[in-house]
């Protein structure tokens, strides 16, 4: 169940290009502040994912459409670009140190069985899960998987019945539920897109108490709020997990810092690195993948630089960055270089002369290498600041200082679909209209910002959209919310 359940999660969050900057944020000073809410004490949810990895809304959400009280938790499976993205929530980090599926909530008693109310709206294909896992001293006693599911408009009772039925009481119990079944071997979630789980009012049957932490009738909600890197992809087993912002740059106001953490291989605990990439691998690609995304670039000799700052966890310990030119589709060349232990930041540059022009290049940097999967690499700190193409320094410079003098701004802003464009530009000439995943939906070649200034969005979908005016030299850049 864990290895598929906590997929890679590989995020781009926020669409900010300046004219031919293959580097976008190189400097790391633009960040996106994301919030998403989860019923308390189960801070393992796929909203995370969400956000990361497609860019998505929540899909564990708090509903008033409770059987009793205020609230029941909501979970969904909902489309994204190639796949589908299951809702779930969880007490426990399956990555936990304590090995696979063990920890969770105290709990002390032995349990015959589980019940609750439901709602759920697909008749045959699909099935909500609860997941139980109880432990004691540190090892799995018992774990089950109860399938509800059927067409249920009205809430229905489920009671389900440990089997088998625990032999000592645990100490600790692992508790969550996702919006779609769990089979194979690996316990594999299938999801399809709408299947939509309410649950309330859930309970442990044959005790007298319940756990402390249970909030089985789901009234007690946290909020969590992130601030992601725009325009990278963050590549992490548990979304949010392994990254950080920093004030300690080394120039500007912040870089960006990268930790090896506590994963898992094949069940096994093991040391996993943090990516981030200008790239990203589809999810499904049949174990066959190839990194796509990336920035134009068609220089056939320059020098990448940058400057970072490295504490290993182990002495052998390195991190990377790597270099990746691709033409037509294909990657055709490469630079890979390690990063040795550095107490201060070091400034770094990687020259190349290539056998041809590329015409995209994608940029992955890592806190460990892959094959370092040993506990002990756990905790190696990586801090990378300013990366940029020396070709390109002048012009990235120049061009984020301009994006960033409100050469535009845009009201109503969240706006019903219209909207109107003001600037004190007459040079601006091309508007462009992206959504969250970097589709271009809009294009104005002879856009006067002096004149036919409006936009009207209103026929396509509620969300975030990212404008960008260009006076042949400049990107100005505003977002707007489409409510």
């Amino acid at each position: 169940m864990k290895k598929h359940l906590f997929l890679l999660c590989i995020a781009f969050t926020g669409i900010t290009t300046y004219g031919q900057n293959s580097v976008p944020n190189g400097n790391f000073e633009e960040w996106t502040s994301i919030s998403y809410d989860f019923p308390q004490n189960y801070q393992y949810t796929s909203n995370s994912n969400n956000y990361f990895y497609y860019n998505l809304p929540s899909n564990v959400t708090k509903t008033t459409d409770a059987y009793h009280g205020t609230y029941a938790v909501q979970l969904t499976t909902i489309a994204t670009k190639t796949d589908t993205s299951f809702g779930y929530f969880l007490n426990s980090n399956p990555n936990s140190k304590n090995g696979p599926w063990t920890g969770g909530m105290p709990y002390n008693q032995k349990p015959t069985g589980i019940r609750g109310w439901y709602k759920y709206n697909v008749a045959t294909a699909d099935s909500g899960t609860i997941i139980v896992a109880f432990s004691h001293g540190g090892k799995s006693i018992g774990m089950y998987f109860f399938k509800i599911g059927g067409n249920h408009s009205s809430y229905t009772l489920f009671n389900k019945t440990l089997n088998p039925a625990l032999s000592i009481a645990p100490d600790s119990v692992s508790f969550g539920a996702v919006s779609c079944k769990v089979t194979g071997v690996d316990q594999q979630p299938h999801g399809i897109a709408g299947s939509t789980l309410i649950l309330d009012s859930l309970s442990f049957t044959g005790v007298s108490s319940q756990p402390t932490w249970m909030n089985g009738d789901f009234e007690s909600w946290q909020t969590q709020t992130y601030n992601s890197p725009a325009n990278w992809y963050i590549e992490s087993s548990n979304g949010e997990e392994g990254f950080n912002r920093t004030t300690d740059a080394a120039k500007g106001s912040y870089a960006i810092e990268l930790k090896t953490y506590l994963g898992n291989n094949n069940n096994h605990p093991a040391a996993q690195p943090c990516m981030i990439s200008t790239g990203y691998y589809p999810r499904s690609c049949n174990d066959n993948c190839h990194e796509q995304g990336g920035y134009p670039f068609s220089n056939q000799t320059d020098t990448l630089a940058f400057y970072y700052k490295y504490a290993p966890a182990h002495p052998k310990d390195s991190a990377s960055i790597n270099i990746n030119f691709i033409k037509n589709g294909s990657e055709f060349d490469g630079r890979y270089t390690i990063l040795l232990a550095s107490a201060n930041y070091k400034y770094v540059e990687v020259p190349f002369n290539l056998s041809q022009s590329p015409d995209t290049v994608i940029i992955d940097i890592q806190s460990s290498l892959w094959q370092d999967s040993a506990k002990s690499y756990v905790g190696a700190d990586l801090k990378i600041d300013e990366i940029y193409f020396k070709s390109q320094k002048s012009t990235g410079i120049h061009q984020l200082k301009n994006g960033t003098e409100n050469s535009i701004s845009i009201f109503p802003n969240p706006s019903n679909g219209k909207f109107q464009i003001k600037g004190t530009r007459s040079d601006i000439q091309t508007l462009k209209i992206f959504d969250v995943l970097g589709k271009e939906i809009y294009f104005n070649s002879k856009f006067n910002l002096q004149k036919s200034n409006e936009v009207d969005l209103s026929q396509f979908q509620k969300g975030i959209y990212f404008v960008k005016a260009y006076d042949g030299l400049n990107a100005y850049t505003e977002k707007i919310v489409i409510k």
